[in-house]
C-alpha cells in the first residue's frame, strides 16, 4: 500500500452549526413553491442538529411518518415539503459530485422520489413543453428549453463551462461564471417539476466541488423565491419592448452565497419596468 494511504468511507464530521444552517436552508427552499415544512420534518430535524440522528436517519423517520400515514390520507403539500426538506440535507452531508447530466438527474430523482404525480417525471426529463406567468415579468413567460432537445441542450452548457479565476477582483468574475451556467441550466428546464430546488442542490454541491465548503445557508433560507427570481431576469429577452437578460442579479446572489451575506435585492426590485409599461401598469418597484 503506496505511502501507507487507503480509500476510507466518508463520514461527515459533526458540527451544530453546519447542521443548523443546513436544515434552515432546506426548510427554505421549500418557499420556491410556496410551501412550509410541517412538525413530521421539523421535530426530527431538531434532532439531527443537535447530532442524535444522521441525516439518513432523519430521512428515514420523515418517510416513515408518512408511509404510516398514507391509508389516512395526508396534506400532500406538507410531505412534499417535509420529505424534500429531509432529502436535501441527506445530499448535502455527504461528498460525492460530478459535473454531469447524469448527476443532476440523480440529484432530482432523489429529491423527488415518490412525490411527483406521474413517477416516469422523477428520473426523466419532460416529455413536453412548458410556460409559466411570472411576477417580475408581468406575467409573461421565460422561454423555457424544447423537451426534443433537453439532454443535447444540458450537456452543451457543461461543455462550454469554465470557471473564472477567483483572483484577482475577489471572486466577481468566478461567481459570474457560475451563475451563467446556472441560469442556462435553470433556463433548459429539464424536469416536469422541481427545477429550482434541484439546481440549488446542484449549485451548492459544485460550489463545495470548488473548495467552498461553507454553501448551503443563509442566501437560501430566507431568498428563494429571490433566487429563482434572480434566474427568471437571467433567462429572459424581448426585443421589441428592449428587455435584455439581466445576470447582475444572479451574479450578486452567487456572490452572497460565497461571502454567506444576505442577498441586497427585494423581489419587486427584479421586475421588468418595460414589460409593465408596455401594459400600462407601473413596475412593482414604481409603486
Amino acid at each position: 500500500m503506496e505511502d501507507g494511504y487507503a480509500y476510507e468511507r466518508y463520514e461527515e464530521p459533526y458540527d451544530y452549526e453546519v447542521r443548523d444552517r443546513r436544515v434552515r436552508a432546506a426548510r427554505g427552499l421549500q418557499a420556491v413553491d410556496g410551501l412550509t415544512t410541517s412538525a413530521a420534518f421539523d421535530e426530527p430535524a431538531q434532532r439531527y442538529v443537535e447530532g442524535e440522528i444522521s441525516a439518513t436517519q432523519l430521512r428515514d423517520l420523515v418517510d416513515d411518518y408518512y408511509d404510516q400515514k398514507v391509508t389516512r390520507g395526508v396534506e400532500r403539500y406538507s410531505q412534499e415539503a417535509d420529505q424534500v426538506s429531509a432529502r436535501i440535507c441527506e445530499q448535502l452531508g455527504t461528498n460525492g459530485f460530478t459535473l454531469s447530466v447524469p448527476q443532476l438527474q440523480g440529484i432530482h430523482g432523489q429529491l423527488f422520489a415518490g412525490l411527483m404525480h406521474d413517477p416516469y417525471y422523477e428520473r426523466n426529463f419532460r416529455d413536453f413543453n412548458m410556460t409559466k406567468k411570472e411576477f417580475v415579468l408581468a406575467r409573461e413567460s421565460v422561454e423555457y428549453g424544447d423537451c426534443a432537445t433537453l439532454a443535447a441542450d444540458l450537456q452543451s452548457a457543461l461543455d462550454a463551462f469554465a470557471p473564472a479565476s477567483f483572483a484577482p477582483d475577489g471572486g466577481a468574475s468566478y461567481a459570474a461564471s457560475v451563475a451563467a451556467l446556472v441560469t442556462r441550466l435553470w433556463q433548459i428546464h429539464p424536469f416536469a417539476e422541481g427545477n429550482t430546488r434541484t439546481m440549488a442542490v446542484f449549485l451548492i454541491k459544485l460550489l463545495r466541488s470548488h473548495g467552498f465548503s461553507d454553501i448551503d445557508n443563509a442566501a437560501f433560507e430566507e431568498r428563494s423565491l429571490n433566487f429563482r427570481n434572480a434566474l427568471v431576469r437571467a433567462s429572459y429577452r424581448n426585443v421589441p419592448l428592449g428587455v435584455a437578460p439581466e445576470p447582475k442579479f444572479i451574479d450578486e446572489f452567487i456572490v452572497c452565497l460565497l461571502e454567506n451575506r444576505p442577498f441586497p435585492y427585494r423581489n419587486r426590485d427584479m421586475a421588468a419596468a418595460e414589460l409593465f409599461h408596455a401594459k400600462g401598469m407601473l413596475a412593482p418597484n414604481e409603486e
